[in-house]
């Protein structure tokens, strides 16, 4: 598990990582959403969370292609 000293980065990592739920919920959307923004803003734990996320063995290949879009991350060789 990964650790972030920012709080919030933290929480909505933990929000795309919950996976409760077999499809992706809106919850998850947003919360990249927003790591995506705050990796803009130049937040380098929320750009690590977002890569962490990508390479995560349990999300959701569209959540997946979502946090590579955010994170700006080219897509896999392995597709």
């Amino acid at each position: 598990m990964h650790h972030f000293e920012d709080g919030t980065v933290f929480r909505l990592y933990l929000s795309v990582k919950d996976d409760n739920e077999p499809m992706v919920n809106d919850i998850q959307r947003d919360a990249v959403d927003l790591l995506g923004i705050m990796a803009q803003k130049g937040n380098t734990e929320a750009h690590d969370a977002l890569s962490a996320l990508a390479d995560a063995p349990m999300i959701h290949p569209i959540l997946r292609e979502q946090i590579r879009q955010a994170a700006g991350i080219a897509p896999s060789a392995s597709r």
